[in-house]
């Protein structure tokens, strides 16, 4: 279940979120920072901080237990949609080292987010992060860890099973098996915590074909934090904050160099104070004027140049862009 009002530690997650758009959006950046876990589809929601997908310490919601032993987000983005809440999933399993990005929007009542995702080869281990603050303007991203937490529902017992709530063992698709999960195992003995605690890691063992875990503890034991999360207001409305630059256009003058040139922005609450310019993503100025000359470009090459202005209480505007090929050789 979602509980509400539950903690004040979760409802104060979203102090200093005030100006925050009244709708944003923005993209979610999950890397597995383990060497030999796989993470299921991780859900992401943004949502009122009066809710929570979890609470370490309470019991699991059905939904999270579906969650945490199979890797099944449909019954937890189904509840979060009733309430409100905006929700993205990523599609596949997330392989060790590797990244994956999800998208989500907010409101001016949806100002946090959480996210969770099953963690493989474990009984009911789950990536989660819970109630965290949004950025506030526009291109700002916040950066957290992620911890791997143990649902409680499910005794730890370190065997191949079906993965289905209520039955015991871990689903073993074919790229956790491939990573070296055996058979054959006795069990590790244990029983269910009954709540939400912050996982222990797993013991395994070296024995493929026996001993008591079917976890190979060469490759699937894991420490804290298991991911690294990236999350960046990437649109929205800016009603608050200085206007989209206007007329940006650009001119080619050789081989090499380019320049582009906009019209000044305003601010509704504030006034203008500068311009941040990216090429290709990467932010390669911070100025007051209304125009950028760049040299030392490939020839025959395309560039796409983007473009916002930022006003004296830090607010952002939209970015707009334009794109330019220099001249050939």
């Amino acid at each position: 279940m979602i509980k509400r009002n539950i903690s004040l530690a979760i409802a104060t997650a979203s102090m200093g979120l005030s100006n925050i758009a009244s709708a944003a959006e923005f993209e979610i950046s999950i890397t597995n920072l383990t060497a030999g876990v796989y993470f299921t589809p991780v859900i992401v929601s943004a949502h009122s901080p009066e809710v929570a997908m979890f609470q370490a310490g309470h019991e699991a919601s059905t939904q999270l237990q579906s969650i945490a032993e199979g890797g099944d987000v449909s019954g937890m983005a189904a509840l979060l949609e009733s309430v409100g809440a905006s929700v993205g999933t990523s599609d596949g399993l997330l392989a060790p080292g590797a990244t994956t990005t999800v998208t989500v929007n907010s409101s001016d009542t949806n100002t946090v987010l959480s996210l969770a995702s099953m963690l493989l080869p474990t009984n009911d281990g789950f990536l989660g992060l819970n109630s965290v603050s949004l950025p506030d303007s526009m291109g700002t991203t916040a950066r957290y860890y992620a911890r791997g937490y143990d649902a409680g529902t499910e005794a730890n017992d370190e065997l191949v099973g079906s993965g289905a709530p209520g039955e015991a063992g871990f689903p073993a698709p074919p790229p956790v098996v491939a990573s070296g999960t055996g058979t054959g195992g006795t069990g590790v003995p244990g029983n269910a915590e009954g709540f939400i605690t912050v996982h222990r890691g797993v013991l395994g063992d070296l024995d493929p074909n026996g001993g008591h875990s079917d976890i190979n503890a060469a490759i699937h034991r894991w420490n804290n934090p298991v991911a690294s999360i990236s999350i960046t207001m990437v649109g929205g409305d800016s009603a608050n904050g200085p206007s989209t630059v206007a007329d940006l256009s650009g001119q080619v003058y050789s081989s090499s160099a380019v320049e582009i040139f906009w019209q000044a922005a305003v601010s509704n609450d504030s006034v203008v104070t500068g311009y941040e310019v990216r090429r290709n993503g990467d932010l390669v100025a911070s100025l007051d004027g209304l125009s950028y000359f760049d040299d030392g470009l490939r020839a025959g090459t395309e560039y796409t140049y983007n473009v916002r202005a930022i006003d004296a209480n830090g607010n952002a505007g939209e970015y707009q862009s334009v794109s330019l090929r220099t001249n050939a050789n």
